[in-house]
Parts: structure tokens; C-alpha cells; sequence
């Protein structure tokens, strides 16, 4: 089988001799810490341990809140431990003992443990997910978790300097099930709009809602839309009765490309955060990161230091403290995919697992291409800016570092949002979408 390496048996001859000799063992260690964090990041993780949140009730939930929340992570802990995959290879179970079996060549001496081929945890990694009952409207199958991810552009309302209607995501959310269990979201204004965000999704589909937030009150930045995008910062929304927080929530800024160099950007809207849950439902824990990279400022083959955050980005996903069975990072990355030639980008080619990468991470939008063929023209038609790039992704895998399976990956047109608005309230204005950035939804399995 691929990926099992068979070990050369040592002669019979060699073992008789084993008492005769003295071994003589050197053990030399390297340091594999992934080192501190940057000097210029420390002061972005949290050093009170509370974690701004916001939740509200809505009267036509099917879901209770949970009990003693005080949206303060010190407060909140979870024991889990590591469950086994069923899927992987395992021992085969024969009782036959050692030497006995009759087989050809049989020395009747014990197997030596260092005979048997290693196990590959990653060998089931491209199997199709497992099958699950149909969706209801909340989700309470362990299997996996519904995910979401928007740039949702603070929420843009008619009659703004750049208008929109960000309720039609919200109608398109209502239409499909099951209820998101996470929503990335990224360019929300302060924890005053989340709290509007959050309150409009309690309300509107079935689930409470828990939001937090990268930065409560952000500085403001100039925009070529005015007042409204003035402030923007990144969140995580999270269902209540699928997830609780664990531990504290962390910040850092994004990398940009300055005179040719890497270094911090300085735009609030950078700022990503990160945070670790455990699911109630499957009795595991997931590490879940929103992301807004800063648009390209260099020349070169990596303008916008994008290989430099994807880096970054797996390297917090798995800082002490964090981790689990999953580990996820979605957002708005600036850019794309693709070169203008097809090629891959650098930071795509090393996040997704798919096409070689060493960070070995599932797309679930490029799986699902890659499944129904014609890669390229589906990741086309998979555009989420400006009808031809594909800046906006999810990307997930296990706690083995396999690629998560997946399954339902889709990116949400307009007009799609459209309808399910025009199916629930009769009346919507066809030429205001939701966002300038379409959304995408996937479902993770563990």
C-alpha cells in the first residue's frame, strides 16, 4: 500500500549474537520550537483574557442559550480528549502467537516491533466524507461542521457612497440548511455593527449567535467609500449550542510588501483573529481563524507577502494553547489564487494540499472543482471579486495535518442571495448585492 515502508527483518544469526555484544548509542536532538512570536506582535494577544463578545437571544429560536455565558474566555474550559479515526489502519487482531503459524520460513522467535510497517494517518484523506442523514435546520450531527465565510464590507446598506443590501445573505442563509455553525467574517465596523450582524442572524435563522471580534472599536482609515468603511476589523461568529470558547482569543497583524521587504502592515482591518472552541456536539476542539491580508504593494512574484502570512497563519493555528481535531482560516487574501498565466500563486501552491502543498490544506472549492473536472474554468466560474478573481477561501485540515474532507462547497451568487430575499420578504432591489466580495460555504468533516 502507498506510503507504508517495510522494514528490512534483522537475520536470526544477528540476534543470537545480541547478548554477546554491547551497543554503544549516541542520540543527537535538534530544536524543532517554532521559536517566540515577533517582537512587533506581542502586544496584539490578549492580555486581560477576555474576549469581546456579543450575543443575543431571538424569540423563534429552537436553540436555549448557554447557561453562565460572561463572554469572558478565562471562564470557559473544555476536557477532550483524542478520539481515534476508525478510518485509519490499524492491528489486524490475529490471536496466532509468535513462531507458531507453520508459515514457510518461520524462525519460531517473536516479531521485532521495528518489523512492522508505519501506520499513514493521511491515507484516507482524499476518501469521500461519510455519509450523513439530510440536513435539518440545526445542525447535531457530530460528523461535521457547516462554515461560512464572507467579507461582508460593514455591512452595506441603499443609499449609501457605496451601496448595498447585506440582508440578502442573511435571506440566503435562512433558505439553506443546516443553520451555519461558524461565519468568518472579515471589514465589520466595531462590535456596535457585529452586535447588529449577530442580532439580524439570532433573529432570522434558527441558532443563538456569539460573536468575537479582533478589535471592539478599531482605529479609522481612510476609504474611498467614506464614513462607512471608515473602521474595519475582522470577526468569528460562532452557534452557541455547536461551539463554546475555549481559553483566550489572539490578534496579530498582517505582513505587507514594503520597498521590497515583508513587514507589519499598519490597517486595522489586518488585524486577524484566532480562537479556539470545543465542539459540545462532537466532543472536539477546532482552532478557527478570520483573516484580511493587505493588498499587494511590491513587484515580484509575491506583492502582497502572502506566503509569508500562510506561513504564519498554520504556524498560529497550531501555537501552544491552540489546535484540535480540525484547524480552520478563512477571509479576504488580496490575492489570488492564480497568476495571470494560470499558474499557481506561491502562498496557494504551499497552503493547498491538493496541488502539492507543504502546509497540506484542504480547499474545499478547489476539491469540489477538481472532483467535477475542468478545474480552471470551475475555479472561474468560482470568482468572488470583480467577476474574475478568486481572493476570498476557506482552508482546513485535521489534527494529523491531512486534508480535511469535505463536502457542499459553494460559492453564493447574487443571484442566488437575490432570490431567497425576493422568496422571504417579496421585495428586493436586484441591483444591490450583498457585498462587493461573494460568499463561500463548505461543510468539515472530522
Amino acid at each position: 500500500m502507498e506510503g507504508i515502508i517495510l522494514a528490512h527483518p534483522h537475520p536470526a544469526p544477528a540476534r543470537r549474537l545480541v547478548s554477546s555484544l554491547v551497543l554503544l548509542l549516541a542520540a543527537c536532538g535538534a530544536d524543532t520550537s517554532a521559536g517566540t512570536e515577533p517582537n512587533t506582535d506581542a502586544e496584539l494577544s490578549s492580555s486581560s483574557g477576555a474576549i469581546a463578545t456579543t450575543t443575543t437571544t431571538g424569540t423563534g429560536s429552537t436553540e436555549a442559550p448557554t447557561s453562565g455565558t460572561t463572554g469572558d474566555a478565562s471562564t470557559t474550559s473544555s476536557t477532550s480528549s483524542t478520539s481515534t479515526d476508525t478510518g485509519e489502519l490499524g492491528t489486524t487482531g490475529s490471536t496466532s502467537e509468535p513462531g507458531t503459524t507453520g508459515e514457510p520460513g518461520s524462525t519460531g522467535e517473536p516479531v521485532d516491533p521495528g518489523d512492522e510497517p508505519p501506520v499513514d494517518l493521511c491515507a484516507h484523506q482524499d476518501d469521500a466524507p461519510p455519509a450523513v442523514d439530510a440536513p435539518k435546520a440545526i445542525n447535531d450531527d457530530p460528523a461535521f461542521i457547516q462554515v461560512y465565510v464572507n467579507n461582508i464590507e460593514n455591512l452595506k446598506i441603499q443609499g449609501e457612497q457605496c451601496p448595498g443590501d447585506w440582508t440578502d445573505l442573511i435571506a440566503y442563509m435562512k433558505s439553506i440548511q443546516p443553520s451555519p455553525d461558524l461565519f468568518l467574517v472579515q471589514q465589520i465596523s466595531d462590535s456596535a455593527q457585529l452586535d447588529t450582524l449577530v442580532k439580524r442572524m439570532t433573529d432570522e435563522m434558527p441558532g443563538i449567535f456569539e460573536g468575537i471580534i479582533a478589535d471592539a472599536d478599531p482605529w479609522t482609515q481612510l476609504s474611498p467609500c467614506g464614513k462607512e468603511k471608515e473602521k474595519q476589523t475582522n470577526a468569528i461568529i460562532i452557534r452557541q449550542g455547536r461551539f463554546s470558547v475555549v481559553g483566550e482569543k489572539h490578534v496579530w497583524q498582517s505582513w505587507v510588501n514594503k520597498d521590497g521587504a515583508c513587514v507589519r502592515n499598519n490597517q486595522a482591518r489586518t488585524r486577524n483573529v484566532m480562537v479556539k472552541l470545543h465542539d459540545k456536539i462532537a466532543d472536539k476542539d477546532v482552532t478557527v481563524a478570520s483573516l484580511h491580508w493587505a493588498t499587494a504593494q511590491g513587484e515580484g512574484p509575491d506583492p502582497a507577502c502572502a506566503k509569508q502570512n500562510v506561513l504564519e497563519a498554520d504556524e498560529k493555528l497550531h501555537k501552544k494553547g491552540f489546535g484540535g481535531e480540525l484547524v480552520l482560516f478563512g477571509g479576504d487574501f488580496n490575492e489570488p489564487d492564480r497568476k495571470d498565466n494560470g499558474d499557481w500563486r506561491p502562498w496557494y501552491a504551499e497552503a493547498n494540499g491538493d496541488v502539492g502543498g507543504a502546509l497540506n490544506y484542504r480547499d474545499p472549492i478547489f476539491r469540489a472543482c477538481k472532483s467535477g473536472g475542468g478545474v480552471q474554468a470551475c475555479l472561474d466560474d468560482n470568482w468572488t471579486i470583480g467577476g474574475d478573481k478568486r481572493i476570498d477561501m476557506l482552508f482546513g485540515k485535521d489534527g494529523h495535518g491531512c486534508r480535511a474532507r469535505t463536502r457542499r462547497a459553494h460559492t453564493i451568487t447574487y443571484a442566488e442571495a437575490e432570490a431567497a430575499a425576493k422568496e422571504l420578504t417579496g421585495d428586493t432591489d436586484p441591483d444591490l448585492n450583498y457585498s462587493e466580495h461573494r460568499g463561500i460555504r463548505a461543510e468539515f468533516y472530522y
